[in-house]
C-alpha cells in the first residue's frame, strides 16, 4: 500500500487547519484534493482526492492518521483504488505540503520516495 510516514510532534488539529486544497495540473494528469474531514478524536483526516490521468478518473479517500510520533498519509483502508503513478504522486504531494508547512516533521518510511522528491 503507497504511503508516506512523517516523523515528529504535530497536531493533527494544527495539520487539519493548515491544509490546502491541492490542484497540479500537467499536461499528462490532473491532481486535486477536495473536502477535508477530521474525526472526533482528532486521531485522523480525510481528504477527498482525484486523480485524472490518460483520461481516467479515480475518485478515492486520503486518510492522514496521527500515530505516538508520527503522522502517516495513505490510502483509506478498505479502499479498492487503484495504485496509479497519479495516485502515488498525490499522496506524495500531500506529504510534500506538511513537509513545506511543518519544517520539524521529516520523511520516515515510505514506498513513495520517487514521486517524495520529483518536482510538480
Amino acid at each position: 500500500m503507497p504511503h508516506v510516514v512523517l516523523n515528529g510532534d504535530v497536531e493533527l488539529r494544527d495539520v487539519f487547519d493548515k491544509m490546502k486544497p491541492l490542484i497540479i495540473r500537467d499536461e499528462h494528469v490532473i491532481l486535486r484534493t477536495l473536502k477535508k474531514y477530521i474525526d472526533w478524536e482528532e486521531k485522523s483526516i480525510l481528504t477527498e482526492a482525484l486523480v485524472i490521468e490518460k483520461g481516467r478518473k479515480t475518485d478515492f479517500l486520503a486518510l492522514l492518521g496521527s500515530r505516538e510520533d508520527a503522522l502517516v498519509v495513505r490510502i483509506y483502508p478498505g479502499s479498492s483504488v487503484e495504485k496509479t503513478d497519479g495516485v502515488k504522486r498525490l499522496l506524495a504531494e500531500i506529504a510534500r505540503q506538511l513537509l513545506d508547512t511543518f519544517p520539524n516533521l521529516k520523511v520516515g518510511k515510505t514506498n513513495l520516495q520517487d514521486f517524495l522528491w520529483k518536482k510538480s
